[in-house]
């Protein structure tokens, strides 16, 4: 007899105990409930609600207080700030012309042309693809010219011609040159040889926190450029002053008449922006850093020193209600719990009686039903004759066992259960239970891999409940293995222990479920509609115990099932 893992648990839950309550005290439950409970909780949701509408009351206007505080002191910051932009409250600065954000700019500018010495040798090198004649243009315009614009420009031509004559290590050294001699000045493009000629060179240690620190002041395209081209994973809080940018051409809108001098307050998008507007025209202003806003507001509310007495009024009111309420749900547990113990042993033992019932009745029906065939067709022939010998003695061992099983539950209830302990060898008794239930196990259609050994180290034992117990396992694999037809026999010795082992490759266990089969009367859901009493994994696990081991299971579901029986070694 085994657990049932296709059943529903036995305990039920406690919708399922209220309906099996007698009528006359479910009644009484609910009309404790409906006169007591319900009342004290509508009256503690009413305190409640008229506490949280006085506190929220008071949060406005201190929230409104606080913003207030908050404005004036900001703007304050803000217009020492427009003047200064060391000032702490500044994160990154902006200026407007005409609605266009010119700082931080958005776009290079456009290419300026080449100066007229500069465009000749230009014109030799890219026009007509001659470096070499470009070279030497390049070099003489160095050795005449003496201003800095002019001399960048014939270093970075010579870089380019070096380089595509093949000579590769004076392009790199002329590229290093131009970058320590001229880091500020700029290309045609507008871009700093700093940053293009030690890229060229490939001294590129340090240039990612340099250009993030704001060395060179570039646009959003070339800052974006150069830092993708450096490490394009690593973020730069330096590309933030360009997304602010962007938020301010796409959605700030200034205040429609500005007077000049005054500070001016708005949000772009999560951004908080100061500004002002210049005897220029242009609007000059200021992103606040979230972290100083922060801490002023920190600072304002602990100065305003607002306190929320409704808070403790809250408190104190709900503990109290919360005391009653646990009081009154205490005795509706104590009522519940009394009335609904009886009923909760009656489904237990009608439970029980149900599993074990429907166990006995099948071999019961098997053996009638070929016992009548015998009676009823004497010239059945000899072999069909044995056959059916054979069903009805199988059947009555199974109903022996069955009868056993629930006796010697009974005799653990009662505290009455005793084993006989022999030292002895597993091996031989647990080959010749596979070997009594081979023909059973064969007539259902499975297939038994053994991995039995001859002989293992003494344990000791009783042979009648190793016996239950391996045929309980055994039973257990033959139900649950699904369409699977594989069951596996396994006997070891390792680490000073004899291990058994019974595996199928059915239906499986849950985890949540895993603990619990070993339960008496526990039967874990599935879907397979197959169960017994709940009894064999317990009766298992028992006979484990009493004999100094342990019975553990392995199991996925839709995996199979691996349980095992650990037994000491006799010393």
């Amino acid at each position: 007899m085994t657990f049932a893992r296709g059943a529903h648990a036995t305990l039920p839950g406690a919708p399922l105990m209220l309906r099996r309550i007698p009528p006359a005290n479910r009644r009484a439950i609910w009309l404790y409930t409906a006169t007591i409970v319900v009342p004290v909780c509508v009256l503690l949701w009413l305190g409640l609600q008229s506490f949280e509408r006085q506190r929220q009351s008071l949060a406005r206007l201190t929230q409104e207080r606080l913003a207030l505080a908050v404005d004036a002191e900001a703007r304050q910051a803000a217009a020492a700030a427009l003047d200064d932009h060391a000032h702490p409250i500044v994160r990154t600065s902006f200026r407007i012309d005409r609605s266009l954000v010119i700082e931080p700019a958005l776009r290079s500018p456009i290419p300026a042309p080449p100066p007229p010495e500069i465009a000749e040798a230009q014109r030799l090198e890219l026009a007509m693809g001659k470096p070499d004649l470009a070279l030497r243009a390049y070099r003489t315009l160095l050795a005449h010219h003496s201003q800095e614009a002019q001399e960048a420009l014939a270093l970075q031509g010579i870089a380019r011609c070096l380089a595509k004559l093949g000579q590769d290590s004076e392009a790199r050294e002329t590229w290093r040159q131009l970058a320590r001699d001229f880091p500020d000045s700029r290309d045609l493009a507008g871009r700093p040889f700093g940053i293009v000629a030690a890229i060229n060179a490939g001294d590129i240690a340090g240039l990612f926190d340099r250009i993030s620190s704001g060395r060179w002041d570039l646009s959003a395209d070339q800052a974006e450029h150069f830092l993708k081209t450096l490490d394009p994973n690593r973020p730069s809080p330096y590309l933030e002053r360009f997304h602010l940018a962007r938020e301010l051409e796409d959605g700030f809108v200034p205040a429609a008449s500005l007077h000049p001098g005054e500070v001016y307050a708005s949000t772009v998008g999560a951004r908080r922006v100061f500004y002002r507007r210049e005897a220029s025209g242009q609007i000059a202003g200021i992103e606040a850093d979230p972290s100083w806003l922060s801490a002023l507001e920190t600072r304002l509310t602990r100065d305003l020193d607002v306190h929320d007495t409704s808070r403790q009024a809250v408190l104190f009111y709900g503990a109290s209600m919360l005391v009653v309420l646990f009081v009154l749900s205490a005795g509706m547990v104590l009522l519940y719990r009394d009335v609904s113990r009886e009923a909760r042993l009656n489904q237990l033992r009608s439970e029980f009686v149900s599993g074990v019932t429907h166990e006995l009745k099948t071999p019961i029906s098997i053996m009638r039903l070929y016992g009548e065939t015998l009676l009823r067709q004497p010239a059945l022939a000899e072999a069909e004759r044995r056959d059916f010998y054979r069903v009805i003695g199988r059947e009555s061992a199974r109903l022996g066992r069955l009868v056993d099983q629930v006796l010697t539950f009974s005799r653990v209830e009662r505290g009455d259960a005793q084993y006989d302990l022999q030292r002895g060898d597993l091996a031989p008794v647990v080959a010749g239970i596979a070997d009594d239930y081979a023909d059973w196990l064969e007539h259902l259609g499975f297939r038994v891999q053994r991995e039995l050994p001859d002989s293992l180290p003494a344990v000791r034992f009783d042979a009648a409940a190793l016996s239950q117990a391996v045929v309980n396992l055994l039973d257990n694999a033959v139900k649950f293995s699904g369409a699977s037809r594989n069951i596996a026999l396994r006997l070891a010795a390792a680490d000073g222990r004899v291990t058994f082992e019974v595996e199928d490759a059915g239906v499986g266990i849950p985890t949540k479920d895993r603990e619990r089969i070993f339960e008496r009367f526990y039967r874990a859901p599935n879907d397979s509609g197959k169960g017994g009493s709940g009894l064999g994994l317990f009766m298992v696990r028992h006979i484990m115990e009493a004999h100094g081991g342990r019975a553990e299971v392995d199991s996925q579901p839709g995996q199979g099932s691996c349980f095992r029986l650990i037994f000491p070694v006799a010393g």
